[in-house]
C-alpha cells in the first residue's frame, strides 16, 4: 500500500515474483476461509443436492441456464475434492488472476491493488463467490479491451457468465467502445437481438430474476447501494475533472466516458431497485482501480499528486473502518477464519 504514496518510484519498483506471491496470499485468504461472507451458508445449503449425483445429471436446462461453469466446479469440488473450500480456492484464483491483470497494467499499479482491497476483495470476493469469479474475467477482459482485442473481451465476458449470468450486461459496453456513433444502428439492432435469443434461452432465470432483484424486493433491499455506487460516482468526477489531460496521455477515453455515464445513471436508480444496481455496479469497481490510479501521473505539482494519492488511500482505509464497524452484515465477515488456522 504505500508504495502507492510514490507514484513514479512504485512503478515497476517490485519484481514479478513479489507479485505472484502475493497473488498466492490473497487466493490463499480469500479460498481457504472459513465460514467468512454474507452467502456461506446458501452456498453450502443450495448445492448441497449436488454431492452423490453423476454429471449427466448437471446435463440438464436448468443447470445449464443455471451458471453451469459454477455448478461444474462445485459439483467435482463436492465430490472428489475438498467441497466447497476447494470451489472457493479456483474461484478466488479466477479473482485474482483478473484483478492483478488490471493492477499491473497500470501506471502506480499498488495504488491500483491498495484501492482493491477494502470492498472489492475482503467484501464482493470473500462474500459473492459465482459473481467475483465472473468479475475476474470481466477485469481480465477489460485489458483486452484496451489493447484493441475485442474478441477476447467478449470470449472473457461469456466465460463470467458461466458464473454469473449478469456478467452479460457488460457486453453492451464492449459493443458502445469499439462502435462509432455511425454505427449505432447496426450496433443496437445486434444487441436487440442478443437479448431476444438471451430471453428466449433463459426465460425462467429471467422471470426468476425480475421477481427477487426487481418485482418482490422486500427484504431483499441493499441498505449500502448507494454509498457503494457512489463510490464509483466518485472515481467518474475525477475522471471528468482530468478529462482533457486524459486524452492528451491515454487513448482509451471513450471507454472511461461509457463507465462514467452509466455509474451515473445507476446512481438515482438505487432509491428504486436497490439490489439490482448494487449487483450491477460491481461490474464497474474496475473504474475506480483504473482512474485514481492514473489520474496522479495528470497532476503536474508533485505536492498536490502526493496529497491526492494521501487522500485516496485515506479515503479507503476510512471505508473500510466504517464498513467494518458499522455496516449491516460486517459480522458475516467478522471473525475472519482460515481451514489452514484452525
Amino acid at each position: 500500500m504505500f508504495a502507492g504514496l510514490s507514484p513514479w518510484k512504485a512503478k515497476g519498483a517490485l519484481p514479478r515474483v513479489q507479485w505472484l506471491l502475493y497473488g498466492l496470499f490473497l487466493v490463499v485468504i480469500i479460498g481457504l476461509r472459513h465460514e467468512v461472507g454474507g452467502d456461506w451458508s446458501n452456498y453450502i445449503e443450495n448445492y448441497a443436492h449436488l454431492q452423490g449425483t453423476i454429471f449427466s445429471d448437471l446435463i440438464t436446462p436448468e443447470s445449464i441456464s443455471n451458471d453451469f461453469g459454477f455448478v461444474v466446479i462445485h459439483w467435482v469440488s463436492l465430490n472428489y475434492l475438498n467441497g466447497i473450500y476447494t470451489t472457493n480456492l479456483i474461484c478466488a484464483a479466477i479473482f485474482i488472476a483478473g484483478l492483478l491483470r488490471i493492477c499491473k497494467n497500470m501506471p502506480v499499479p499498488w495504488l491500483s491493488l491498495s484501492i482493491a482491497i477494502p470492498y472489492l476483495v475482503i467484501v464482493v470476493a470473500m462474500g459473492y463467490t459465482r459473481q467475483a469469479a465472473a468479475i475476474g474475467f470481466v477485469m481480465w477482459g477489460l485489458i483486452d479491451l484496451l489493447n484493441g482485442r475485442g474478441v477476447r473481451f467478449y470470449g472473457m465476458i461469456l466465460l463470467g457468465t458461466l458464473f454469473h449470468k449478469t456478467a452479460l450486461f457488460m457486453l453492451p459496453v464492449g459493443f458502445l467502445y469499439g462502435n462509432s456513433i455511425r454505427n449505432l444502428r447496426d450496433l443496437l439492432f445486434f444487441i436487440a437481438l442478443f437479448f431476444i435469443a438471451f430471453i428466449a434461452l433463459l426465460a425462467e432465470r429471467i422471470a426468476h430474476l425480475v421477481h427477487y432483484y426487481i418485482t418482490d424486493t422486500q427484504g431483499m433491499e441493499s441498505s449500502g447501494a448507494f454509498i457503494r455506487v457512489m463510490m464509483n460516482v466518485v472515481s467518474a468526477l475525477v475522471f471528468l475533472y482530468f478529462r482533457k489531460k486524459w486524452e492528451t496521455r491515454y487513448s482509451d477515453t471513450g471507454l472511461w466516458v461509457i463507465f462514467c455515464v452509466i455509474s451515473l445513471i445507476m446512481l438515482p436508480l438505487t432509491f428504486i431497485i436497490s439490489t439490482t444496481i448494487d449487483r450491477m455496479a460491481l461490474y464497474f469497481i474496475p473504474m475506480q482501480l483504473v482512474i485514481l490510479s492514473r489520474a496522479p501521473l495528470l497532476i503536474t505539482s508533485t505536492y498536490n499528486r502526493t496529497l491526492f494519492v494521501l487522500s485516496v488511500l485515506f479515503f479507503y482505509i476510512a471505508t473500510m473502518f466504517v464498513w467494518l464497524n458499522f455496516g449491516s452484515y460486517a459480522w458475516a465477515w467478522l471473525p475472519y477464519k482460515n481451514i489452514l488456522f484452525r
